[in-house]
C-alpha cells in the first residue's frame, strides 16, 4: 500500500534541474510536491490546489521573491493561504536588509541552494508540524509570539553556514 504524503508543499522555482532534485529528494521525505517556474504559475497553483507550505525562490523570472511574497500576502484571492509557512530558497547572497523584510513579512527561513538534504527536510518538518498545530487556532493568536528564539536560531545558522563556506574556499597551507 502507498502511504499518502505528509503534505503537499508548492515550490515556485525557475531552474528546472533544481526542481527535478528536490522532487526526488521530497518524495522520499514522504511529501508531494508541486511546482511553478514562475510567479503567475505559482499564484494559479495557490488557486487551484491545497498548499500545506510554499518554498519560494528569491529570483524569479517576472518578479523577485519579495514581490511574489508581498502580493501574496496582500491580494484578497489569498486570504485563507495567508498563514501559509513560506521558506525563501536562495542561491545567491540577499542582502541583511531585504533578508530581515522577508522574516518581518512572516518567512520562516532562508535555505541556501546547497544546504544539505537532512536539513533542509527538518526545516520543511518543523514548519509543517508547526502549522498544523496552529492553523485551527484563533486568528487572533500573533505569529510573533515565539520569533525571536527562532530568528535568534536562524541567526546562528546563516552565520555557521556562512563561516564554514569561507573556510572551504580558503586554500589550505600546508606545512613547510
Amino acid at each position: 500500500m502507498i502511504p499518502l504524503p505528509k503534505a503537499t508543499l508548492l515550490l515556485i522555482e525557475p531552474d528546472t534541474r533544481v526542481q527535478q532534485n528536490l522532487a526526488v529528494v521530497l518524495r522520499l521525505a514522504g511529501y508531494e510536491p508541486l511546482f511553478a517556474r514562475d510567479a503567475q504559475e505559482g499564484f494559479a497553483a495557490l488557486q487551484t490546489y491545497r498548499v500545506d507550505l510554499i518554498v519560494l525562490a528569491y529570483r524569479l523570472p517576472e518578479m523577485n521573491g519579495m514581490q511574489f511574497y508581498e502580493t501574496f500576502l496582500m491580494d484578497k484571492k489569498y486570504r485563507e493561504s495567508k498563514s501559509l509557512p513560506v521558506i525563501v530558497l536562495t542561491s545567491e547572497p540577499i542582502p541583511l536588509n531585504e533578508k530581515w523584510r522577508f522574516f518581518r513579512l512572516g518567512a520562516k527561513a532562508l535555505i541556501i541552494k546547497g544546504t544539505e538534504v537532512d536539513d533542509m527536510i527538518r526545516i520543511i518538518d518543523r514548519e509543517i508540524e508547526g502549522y498544523r498545530q496552529t492553523a485551527p487556532a484563533s486568528p487572533a493568536t500573533p505569529w510573533r509570539a515565539a520569533r525571536p528564539e527562532y530568528l535568534s536560531y536562524l541567526d546562528k545558522q546563516i552565520v555557521l553556514r556562512t563561516l564554514m563556506e569561507n573556510a572551504a574556499k580558503k586554500p589550505k597551507e600546508r606545512p613547510a
